[in-house]
């Protein structure tokens, strides 16, 4: 999901930035820079948003459960919890 988030920020922040600042075409009813400052402002907010989630990595929560049994009865349970964060560094 990373590759493609940066992807599409790329081309968003590429095509806006020609749209607004290389293209002088003037079309009736629409405002060509105006569209290309829209798709770029969006392009870099979609990178920003596709890196901070990247950053935050996968987050597991572990619990395991240990009990005793003396004479048929349960007699110790034993609980551990632990949060286990994954993180692919890769880009």
């Amino acid at each position: 999901m990373r590759n493609q988030g940066l992807g599409l920020a790329t081309f968003l922040v590429t095509a806006g930035a020609i749209l607004a600042w290389a293209v002088t075409l003037e079309v009736e009813g629409i405002d060509i820079q105006q569209v290309g400052v829209i798709m770029f402002v969006i392009g870099v907010i979609v990178g920003v948003a596709t890196l901070i989630m990247a950053a935050s990595g996968r987050k597991t929560t572990l619990t395991r459960q240990n009990e005793s049994v003396v004479n048929g009865v349960p007699a110790v349970t034993e609980v551990e919890t632990e949060v286990v964060t994954q993180r692919n560094d890769a880009i």
